[in-house]
């Protein structure tokens, strides 16, 4: 049986996991003020989006991909039977567009559906990790088992350098995204059961980046693992923080990766994160 992964951008899987693998990537939205919506990466580049977050009135805002966007995406793929990933429930509603496009594809295509419970390459790893069981020639079973393998080896942690684009989603109150910015504090943040968690406060960007690999250093010990450090539009600042990464940990792997316009509209520009797997001995 030929087993596809399906996912949204907002799991970050790098492009060329997505060709060698045959994961298929449904786009989220981008909407704008003046009336315009995009499908991320498709209509509009992850340079551009961060441009025009920048620059606009009116920050932007984004959606999941609607049923229709996924089910037009299996129907024009190959395959057996198709593994829903989506990013956590708990965090977007792209999951329940997910439910909605299995139950109208009943009797067409098996569907099966899997929540990763987190977000970026936190998800991302598990999807890879999936798809790499399914090329190995693992059934639906075998694969979603894989799935869930991963997800429970995982860390994904992150700060951001401004509360300004959470306070405006309404995540963080005014008054604290004001405060936080007076006093240079930076939040650092982990993705647990599928949604975020405050783990500490520090002053200063450059102990915030310390601090963040000494996060996933500490889940990660001396184990293995696939590193992904996850940037918006930061890619200078992603790179010296993928060689901390390398002295710190031991890597199989490190993956510098772009935040997609979903949560980086959340997050805001100079967020960095790091999604670690970590892999038997």
């Amino acid at each position: 049986m030929n087993v596809r992964l399906v996912c949204d951008s907002s799991c970050n899987v790098p492009q060329a996991y997505q060709e060698t693998l045959g994961i298929i990537q449904v786009p989220a939205w981008v909407n704008f003020a003046d009336g315009t919506s995009l499908r991320n990466g498709v209509d509009i580049s992850d340079a551009e989006f961060y441009r025009r977050l920048q620059t606009e009135k009116h920050l932007p805002t984004t959606s999941q991909p609607t049923p229709q966007d996924i089910i037009e995406a299996i129907e024009a793929a190959d395959g057996d039977e198709f593994i829903i990933a989506t990013v956590s429930s708990k965090m977007s509603g792209t999951y329940n567009s997910a439910v909605q496009a299995a139950e109208r594809l009943a009797g067409r295509k098996v569907i099966h559906l899997y929540d990763t419970l987190s977000a970026s390459m936190g998800a991302g790893w598990q999807i890879i990790a999936g798809a790499e069981a399914a090329a190995a020639g693992a059934d639906a079973a075998g694969v979603l088992a894989a799935l869930r393998q991963a997800r429970e080896h995982i860390v994904t942690c992150f700060t951001i350098d401004t509360l300004k684009y959470l306070a405006a989603s309404g995540r963080a109150p005014m008054l604290q995204a004001m405060m936080g910015n007076l006093l240079d504090i930076k939040p650092l943040m982990q993705i647990q059961d599928g949604t975020l968690h405050l783990v500490q406060r520090v002053r200063g960007r450059k102990k915030s980046k310390r601090e963040l690999v000494e996060m996933a250093a500490a889940y990660v010990g001396d184990r293995p693992a696939r590193v992904a450090v996850v940037n918006a539009n930061v890619p200078d600042e992603a790179a010296e923080l993928a060689e901390d990464v390398r002295t710190r940990l031991h890597c199989r792997e490190v993956q510098i990766v772009e935040l997609g316009p979903v949560l980086g509209a959340l997050a805001g520009p100079g967020t960095l994160a790091l999604a670690a797997f970590v892999l038997p001995n």
